[in-house]
């Protein structure tokens, strides 16, 4: 009998884990303590000290000037905490605190956890326990338009967090509410750093967390290519669309741009003069790829182009020339590109090839 009932209950288990896996329902305590599904669009990080960071979640940027000071507000979180102080006097088990203030009546949620096993730290003869999970305090609030934001901070130990409110994290969310639309650099640790600020960091440019946003871009870029035996220097202006949200995969970008390109050739007028002879195309480029930062290392992308002249001085090149780019090697962060070029006219008369290094500014 006892063996029937051990087996009836491992059965049982076993069942409520694959219904849990199969069908995960929203409770009132997520709606209460956690963020909407698919409603924050950028994410930020802010390294503090000794190993503590701050998190910064986002539906719009622009949100951040609606969320008041944040000095206040960690002040305000640790009052109301006061009375609970007796809950989390376990030094070595990690916490995470949940504070909502969307509403009038604010809400705290605590859960403390263990490691299953236990560490130690042995120096000059004396054993003490050691700690190595940080704690997570999570703000959770609203702006005025109704949009959810939360400020997490991953600290070593909770009561840490008092130290911050010394004006400190309202300049670094001033800076960044100010900066964010200026340079970032790529650092060692792979991400994207804000060049006004180091410290302040995000997967991606600007914080997206989808693949940079929809977007018109407005390009200038420099060119240096050969044509049969000449050496052709040029530039090129011009705009692209990057979409991927109207799009089923949202992870691979679409681009679909117009240039203008100017070619210039340098040679003798019929008088023995020196001079240069420009010869312009009109460019439509379509790609596709990945949608992430461009990385450091060279990087192969599909990328078509077809020019057709339009400017025509010289004899250089014979009149309704076509060009042709098939792929582009992108180099040092996307802004250096090597493209191999096929030139026409005529339906594949006179066919030259070619390759181009493009310099985007």
């Amino acid at each position: 009998m006892k063996k029937m009932i051990c087996l009836w209950m491992l059965a049982s288990s076993i069942t409520g884990v694959v219904c849990a896996q199969e069908k995960k329902a929203v409770t009132n305590e997520d709606k209460t303590f956690e963020l909407p599904a698919n409603k924050i669009t950028r994410s930020f990080w802010i390294e503090l000290d000794k190993g503590n960071k701050m998190q910064v979640e986002l539906v719009n940027i622009d949100d951040l000037e609606q969320v008041g000071n944040v000095d206040s507000l960690v002040r305000m979180f640790l009052q109301d905490l006061a009375p609970l102080k007796d809950s989390l006097s376990d030094e070595l088990s990690y916490k995470r605190i949940d504070y909502v203030t969307d509403t009038k009546a604010k809400k705290i949620r605590i859960y403390k956890g263990r490691s299953n096993s236990n560490s130690y730290l042995i120096q000059r003869g004396e054993v003490a326990a050691l700690k190595l999970e940080q704690d997570t305090i999570h703000f959770l609030g609203k702006v005025n338009n109704g949009h959810p934001y939360r400020f997490s901070f991953f600290v070593n130990n909770w009561n840490e967090l008092a130290a911050y409110a010394d004006g400190r994290l309202n300049d670094k969310l001033h800076t960044l509410g100010t900066k964010y639309n200026t340079d970032w650099m790529r650092g060692e640790d792979g991400r994207m750093h804000l060049t006004k600020d180091y410290l302040i960091s995000a997967k991606q440019s600007r914080g997206y967390l989808s693949p940079g946003g929809d977007q018109l871009e407005l390009n200038a870029a420099a060119s240096i290519q050969n044509y049969k035996n000449y050496f052709v220097p040029g530039f090129s202006l011009g705009g692209a669309v990057i979409a991927s949200s109207i799009f089923h995969n949202k992870l691979v970008k679409h681009v679909l741009g117009v240039y203008w390109e100017p070619n210039f050739f340098f040679g003798k007028d019929s008088d023995g003069k020196a001079r240069v002879y420009r010869n312009d195309f009109l460019t439509l480029v379509y790609g596709q790829g990945a949608a992430k930062q461009p990385g450091k290392k060279p990087d192969l992308t599909f990328t078509f182009s077809l020019g057709y002249l339009i400017h025509r001085e010289g004899d250089y090149m014979a009149p309704h020339t076509f060009r042709i780019g098939m792929g582009r090697m992108s180099l040092f962060e996307g802004k250096t590109k090597v493209e191999p070029l096929l030139y026409f006219n005529d339906f594949f008369k006179g066919v030259t090839p070619g390759i181009r290094l493009i310099q985007y500014f």
